[in-house]
């Protein structure tokens, strides 16, 4: 069967529902690149091209793809928003985890995003590339700005809970969530002075210095830039290497906990964007310009996959696929091992790509 009939669905959602700003050339473009990227497993243009749904050869899909990662009109952060808004609607109502992390390419780039925790993955909504040394702006600029994107594109009645690891736990994002309304739960650096209401001084590694104890409490943190008023859970649970300092805006609770183990889930995203799913590692693209643009195809791929997933699972079909009793399979590779069995077996009836399928709770 002709792979038009299968991929006319996706170009219509990534036209009209995803990006319906871009021009028509440009999303269909990326929705081709993106289904082909998702059904090859790859996102090198040799790997890919053959995959792309048109009648060109792989090495005029090749050539094509090299032309769009090239193209100065494709904006990525026009393209992000967009995306951004669509994907965001679903959680209007509901509690949206926002998830910021960087993640290097080897040593020649790295990115800076921020994600929506969803399905114990992250669905992507905005990301800025750069080389390690050489940064456009200083980083927590490029973190005041992804922030500022994001809550750009937030539905009205949004809660909205922001994660962070110690490594980009700064009083930046306090301030931030404070002025805004957001919530947080962001890990403590061991060495963060922690101030007591007696006006007492501690690291906060010392709250917990061995396996088995904790400290919950009342606290002020970042003695340098100033003290900032929150909560500290501190806790470090046997078996575990090390303890868990977390900073919430919430009462201090054993629940962060729970709630702060969901960043791993943009952990996991990153491994689907690598050697999980699309092997972006392995991708010769290295200026940022041209790699945001791959980026945007890789999100895209992503969206797709997650897409088909939870449609999978909504319709109880899950077990084709994942034939235990507990599910071993992600969403993601859910979505993308759905994808090729319907395309190989030329059952694209079983195929939901017409529409976006996410159901946060």
């Amino acid at each position: 069967m002709s792979a038009h009939p299968i991929v006319h669905d996706w170009r219509t959602c990534v036209a009209q529902q995803l990006l319906p700003n871009l021009h028509g050339h440009q999303a269909n473009a990326l929705a081709d690149f993106s289904y082909a990227a998702a059904l090859a497993g790859h996102c090198q243009a040799g790997r890919l091209a053959p995959c792309v749904p048109t009648d060109a050869a792989p090495a005029s899909s090749r050539r094509r793809f090299e032309r769009l990662l090239d193209n100065p009109r494709l904006q990525p952060r026009l393209a992000q928003r967009a995306l951004a808004r669509a994907l965001l609607q679903h959680w209007d109502g509901c509690t949206l985890l926002l998830l910021l992390d960087e993640t290097p390419k080897a040593n020649d780039l790295r990115v800076l995003s921020v994600r929506a925790g969803y399905g114990r993955r992250a669905v992507p909504l905005a990301a800025v590339c750069y080389r390690p040394h050489a940064l456009p702006r200083p980083l927590p600029a490029l973190v005041r700005g992804l922030l500022r994107q994001v809550r750009g594109c937030l539905p009205q009645r949004a809660r909205v809970v922001l994660l962070a690891d110690r490594g980009l736990c700064w009083p930046l994002l306090v301030d931030w969530c404070a002025a805004h309304g957001w919530h947080y739960v962001l890990r403590l650096q061991g060495q963060t002075k922690v101030r007591f209401p007696d006006g007492t001084e501690r690291a906060a590694r010392d709250l917990a210095p061995r396996p088995g104890r904790r400290w919950l409490g009342e606290a002020a943190v970042f003695k340098k830039a100033g003290w900032r008023g929150a909560n500290v859970v501190a806790t470090w649970q046997r078996g575990r290497q090390e303890p868990w300092l977390l900073l919430t805006d919430q009462r201090a609770s054993l629940r962060h906990c729970r709630t702060y183990g969901k960043r791993m889930w943009q952990e996991e995203s990153f491994r689907d964007d690598k050697s999980a799913g699309f092997h972006w590692e392995e991708s010769r693209v290295n200026d940022p310009s041209r790699a945001a643009r791959l980026l945007l195809v890789l999100a895209l791929a992503l969206v797709l996959a997650t897409s088909q997933g939870s449609a999978v699972l909504k319709g109880g079909s899950r077990r084709r696929l994942d034939p235990h009793r507990r599910r071993r399979l992600s969403v993601v590779q859910l979505g993308l091992r759905w994808l090729r069995y319907a395309v190989q077996h030329d059952l694209h009836h079983l195929l939901h790509l017409g529409r976006l399928y996410l159901y946060p709770k």
